[in-house]
């Protein structure tokens, strides 16, 4: 298979009443492993990389990674970035490949944190 939406993911969850994992993934290991379980359970997954993750090896590292992992696997693989602090950072993830991103603005203002997110 190949990367997924986490929104196809979840449409697809929902309608068959299951839940999806989601899990951090920091290196090859992790991600093999994950996949592995995941493969076992025959159930869909989310590898995550936060901030300070892709900080440590860049998203185009985590992007080959699990991409390279997914196309192998027999389940559903979605690629997101978890709580990604700014803008800009969602901007790169969108821009390398990333199939899903979430934006956390709790760090500002409840105003500016709706700005952002729509943004």
């Amino acid at each position: 298979m190949s990367l997924t939406t986490t929104k196809k993911m979840l449409e697809d969850a929902q309608k068959g009443r299951y839940a999806v994992g989601a899990f951090n993934v920091e290196n090859m290991e992790m991600v093999m492993a994950v996949i592995e379980a995941a493969e076992e359970l025959n159930a869909p997954v989310i590898m995550q990389t936060t901030p300070s993750t892709v900080k440590y090896a860049g998203m185009d590292f985590y992007l080959a990674n699990v991409k390279a992992a997914a196309d192998h696997a027999k389940v559903p693989v979605a690629l997101h970035l978890d709580h990604g602090s700014s803008f800009d950072l969602a901007m790169q993830a969108l821009r390398t490949g990333y199939t899903s991103i979430m934006i956390d603005g709790s760090h500002e203002s409840f105003e500016d944190n709706i700005t952002v997110t729509r943004r």
